[in-house]
């Protein structure tokens, strides 16, 4: 589904993290999404993709028009994306990330 794809847009008012945002990335597209709840853990701005603020229609439609207009920096954000979700959200990287936050509570 994301092979015709250009770019994903998450224009959401919520998101608990936006598990599709990481799909979209693995898939190298770069995203446009509001920046909300969980969404800022999964897209890093301006590094994997943009952010812009709920309720602004104007922001959203001009953060699109700039990947859909500047097809360099669209593949750049996507390869970023990609590398990202390889890197920091593998199981085995999820799972080293936890066994850290138990150490330090103990």
């Amino acid at each position: 589904a994301f092979g015709a794809a250009e770019l994903l847009a998450l224009p959401s008012d919520y998101e608990a993290f936006g598990i599709v945002l990481l799909e979209a990335a693995a898939a190298g597209l770069p995203v446009v999404a509001t920046r909300v709840g969980g969404v800022p853990e999964a897209v890093a701005e301006g590094e994997t993709g943009l952010l812009v603020d709920y309720g602004d229609p104007e922001a959203l439609g001009a953060a699109i028009a700039s990947l859909l207009s500047d097809a360099d920096a669209a593949a750049a954000l996507g390869a970023s994306g990609r590398e990202r979700v390889a890197r920091d959200f593998t199981w085995a990287s999820i799972v080293g990330r936890i066994e850290a936050l138990y150490a330090e509570l103990r």
